[in-house]
């Protein structure tokens, strides 16, 4: 391990950054977004950079200083105690210089897509504050790097960040109601898995606070289940919502239409029940009032149910049948949409200009 991943906090400390330009101003937002106080020394600005001030100073933070001048060590003198410095110049020679004098005086170091002359580097980084996530391959292998942050970026909810905060705010009170660690870590196992994350994830944060108090009130009993009523389109998994992906890999039974694809099913979760609802050979393997019945017998189990079906589930009235009488009976529906046309997939627009009363689907 070449560099120890560190989480540093900069709230109200003093940061130097070298240099005016653009790789400057990816820095200068990034510390500046970690509530430092910047100081920019360079010759000249880009407009970018200027309008970064501009806007700190108008909101009275004062954050973002500006020093139109050649880099001096008096710089990092003056400013003490600085905690880190950045080297953001397009001059090589010069982002050496100014790596050495921080050294010099015990401050950590970043050289701009110069590892070998930094003590510190930047990683790429997945933000849902308080979640973080930092990925680096210590500069060998930036472009794996993007590629890998685009990858968990689509996998965690965008969410994530109220989850975690609604958490933080129940901590001590979950620690008081669980003496033990185990206790406390299967309650939010379950927390995090159920309906009040979904819940934060939608930014029903008001929801998902009753819901967590009524989980902590309530804990010794047998929980009710869910079900949800996930479309997913014309077949490829590419074309799924991050939602249906997430519930598919969460489910405990999935129930699973006649045209959805063997490539949608594989990724549902490998321990899931899977029950077949479709058409087969003209005959009918289960009935619509069989296929509620065995969702409402599995949801008083505490289970997590999902009905994958083909384009969007609120294409056909069989799905707005499902909605009515699990209604009736008290459980808890969700509905994702799913794509809703083969024809939009082909690239084949909704609707013709030449004619307006047809429609493609």
């Amino acid at each position: 391990m070449d560099f120890l991943p560190l989480f540093h906090n900069l709230k109200g400390r003093q940061v130097l950054v070298v240099g005016g330009g653009e790789v400057a101003v990816r820095k200068v937002r990034l510390v500046h977004e970690a509530s430092a106080l910047v100081t920019v020394v360079a010759k000249e600005f880009c407009p970018d950079l200027l309008e970064m001030a501009r806007v700190d100073q108008k909101s009275r933070h004062n954050a973002i200083n500006l020093i139109t001048a050649p880099y001096d060590h008096s710089h990092m003198i003056d400013l003490a105690p600085i905690v880190l410095v950045i080297a953001a110049t397009n001059d090589r020679k010069l982002n050496h210089v100014v790596s050495e004098h921080a050294q010099a005086s015990n401050i950590l170091a970043n050289v701009v897509d110069d590892p070998e002359f930094s003590t510190v580097i930047f990683p790429s980084i997945v933000d849902r504050s308080p979640i973080q996530i930092a990925i680096s391959s210590g500069g060998d292998a930036p472009v794996l790097v993007r590629l890998l942050r685009t990858q968990l970026e689509s996998l965690i909810p965008a969410g994530t960040s109220h989850l975690a905060a609604l958490a933080g705010r129940f901590r001590e009170t979950v620690k008081a109601k669980f003496s033990s660690g185990l206790d406390r870590k299967a309650f939010w196992e379950k927390v995090f898995s159920g309906t009040v994350a979904e819940q934060a994830y939608a930014n029903n944060i008001t929801e998902a606070e009753r819901l967590l108090s009524e989980s902590l009130e309530n804990h010794d009993k047998i929980e009710t289940g869910e079900v949800y009523l996930v479309g997913t389109g014309p077949g490829d998994p590419d074309l799924l919502t991050f939602k249906a992906l997430r519930l598919m890999q969460q489910a405990d039974l999935v129930f699973y239409d006649q045209g959805v694809s063997a490539a949608v099913l594989n990724l549902v979760r490998r321990d899931a029940g899977r029950v077949y609802v479709g058409r087969a050979e003209s005959k009918h393997p289960v009935t619509e009032e069989n296929i509620i019945q065995k969702m409402i017998t599995s949801v008083a189990q505490g289970n997590r149910v999902v009905h994958l079906v083909c384009g969007d589930p609120l294409t056909f009235d069989q799905g707005k049948q499902e909605i009515e009488t699990l209604m009736e009976h008290n459980i808890s529906l969700h509905v994702v949409p799913g794509i809703t046309t083969p024809a939009g997939y082909a690239g084949v627009p909704a609707t013709d200009k030449r004619n307006d009363s047809d429609i493609n689907v």
